[in-house]
This record gives structure tokens, C-alpha cells and sequence, in this order.
């Protein structure tokens, strides 16, 4: 069982009077280099269990992820820590996750980003693009998070994210070849083959496959094995209120929205950038079909 730190889901119940029976769950997975003795980041992992978590609950879980990992870097529990956001979440809190960045300078520059979701699925995709964009611009790491085992089944998401590291779990196979395919599909979709992380390496046969193979880095406990985060937080914290979701301008066309933003000078505010490309504000009335796997 890995080892992890645990909190009641009842401040995620909907109804008061229905509480929920349930957990969420943390652990924090190191990223090792497989080839020496780097220690590239801490990913702090959530799960649920005893309940399904509706779209509303994984955002507010995925901003409960980020105020932990803001706690952890405050207490210099980590060198520098990874959470997972979904495309959806971004797509309908854009201004929270945004704000939230910027209003912990000291700290951003420590944080990993893995976005993940269904890319065909996402409606607002000038969303997505911009808080990338901004992300690079406080010089936080993008990745993206597979969620196939091939990485050529994901074109469309690396083209557009262009991340700069990609993770993708373990290959079943016993043959070498298998993950060495891994970092052949990686080189033709133009990942950066130098970042990408292997998760899900459990036994010794798995981490030598992976070492002569070339994968640079890895999760797993036949690396490190996960650990629990301290608990800074009693409770879930809820996302606080927003407006109902305003769309692009119909005059903009699609074109104008997926291209790349201008650049915007030495780290601006999110509220200024916001303006300069009209990124409208988002609420969380409505769900997005992008957290859908």
C-alpha cells in the first residue's frame, strides 16, 4: 500500500445534509533520473476513494493540490513539486489558477505543471493556450500527462501544448524494444525525449528495461519509493465564487484564438495579460467535456 496522507471529503459533499463517506487521498512520487543521481521534482498525486468526484470536485481538488504544494515549498519540505491539472479545470478556472501563481512569487519558480485530458474534447482552447503561455513566462515547467500507452496516439495534444517534458506510464511488454519505441515516438512527435519520464516502475526487471532503453527519468518504487505529504490543511478549501462563463468574442476567428500570445514584457500580472488577450473571465457553472478521459 503507498504510503499517504488522508482527508475527509465531506467539505466536497454537495448536500450538506448528504455528506460525503468518503477520502481524499495524497502521496508524493519523486521523478528520478535513471541514468544518475538527479532528483528532478516531487509529483504530489490525489486520489479519491470511497466516492467518484464530479467536475466541480476535481477543480476544487486540483486547487487544493496547488495550495499544498505552495505549503510544502514554504516549508522547504520539497526542492520543487509537480501538481496535475485537467484541461477542463483550466478551461473553467483559468483566473483562480492564474491568480494563484501570481500572488506566490516566491515560491512559483519551485512548481511543475502536468496538464492532462481529452484535447478533441476541449471547447476553449485560447483558454488552455493562454495559461501556458503564462506559465512559461513565470518560467514554471509544462509538461503533459499521456493518458495512452502510445505517444503517437496524442499528436494533436504535444503539437499544440508543445510541453517541455512528457510522462506516460510503464510499457507492459518484457521486450527492450517496447520502450525503446517510447523514445522513438517521442523524437518523431518532438517531445522532448531528454524530459521524458516513465512512471509505474515497481520491480527491478521494469528499471532495467527502462536503463537500457535510455529513459532519462522515472517513477516508481523500484526507484523511491511515494511518501505521505504533511497534512498543512484540515480540509478541503472551496474555490471561491465566480461569474458565468463569458465566451470569445463570435467576431474573433478560430485561428486568432490557437495562436501563440504576444510576448508581454518581464513577468506581468495575470490581470494585465489577461486584458492584452482577452481571456475572458470563467466561472464554474458549466462543465467541460476536456476532463473527460
Amino acid at each position: 500500500m503507498v504510503d499517504a496522507s488522508r482527508w475527509s471529503a465531506r467539505p466536497l459533499s454537495k448536500d450538506a445534509s448528504r455528506p460525503i463517506q468518503g477520502d481524499l487521498c495524497a502521496t508524493i512520487w519523486p521523478t528520478c533520473s535513471l541514468q544518475s543521481a538527479e532528483r528532478w521534482f516531487d509529483e504530489l498525486y490525489l486520489w479519491t476513494e470511497g466516492f467518484e468526484a464530479s467536475t466541480t470536485q476535481r477543480a476544487r481538488i486540483q486547487a487544493f493540490a496547488l495550495k499544498q504544494a505552495f505549503q510544502i515549498l514554504d516549508r522547504d519540505e520539497s526542492e520543487r513539486i509537480a501538481i496535475t491539472l485537467s484541461f477542463g479545470t483550466v478551461e473553467r478556472c483559468l483566473d483562480h489558477f492564474a491568480a494563484a501563481f501570481d500572488s506566490n512569487p516566491a515560491h512559483s519558480e519551485r512548481v511543475v505543471v502536468m496538464l492532462r485530458g481529452s484535447f478533441e474534447r476541449l471547447r476553449q482552447r485560447y483558454r488552455l493556450r493562454a495559461f501556458v503561455e503564462y506559465l512559461h513566462i513565470l518560467k514554471i515547467p509544462v509538461g503533459y500527462r499521456l493518458s495512452t500507452p502510445r505517444v503517437s496516439m496524442e499528436l494533436k495534444a504535444l503539437d499544440f501544448l508543445r510541453p517541455d517534458f512528457a510522462k506516460v506510464l510503464a510499457p507492459r511488454s518484457a521486450r527492450v524494444e517496447a520502450w525503446q519505441d517510447l523514445l522513438l515516438e517521442g523524437r518523431v512527435a518532438d517531445v522532448p525525449v531528454e524530459r521524458l519520464i516513465v512512471a509505474g516502475l515497481e520491480t527491478p526487471q521494469q528499471l532495467e528495461l527502462a536503463r537500457q532503453a535510455g529513459i532519462p527519468f522515472g517513477q516508481g518504487s523500484a526507484i523511491m519509493a511515494a511518501y505521505a505529504p504533511r497534512k498543512h490543511t484540515r480540509v478541503v478549501p472551496p474555490l471561491p465564487p465566480a461569474g458565468p462563463p463569458q465566451r470569445k468574442p463570435p467576431d474573433t476567428p478560430v485561428a486568432a484564438q490557437d495562436a501563440r500570445p504576444p510576448a508581454a514584457g518581464d513577468r506581468p500580472g495575470w490581470s494585465e495579460l489577461a486584458r492584452m488577450w482577452n481571456v475572458g473571465e470563467g466561472g464554474l457553472a458549466s462543465d467541460s467535456l476536456a476532463d473527460e478521459d
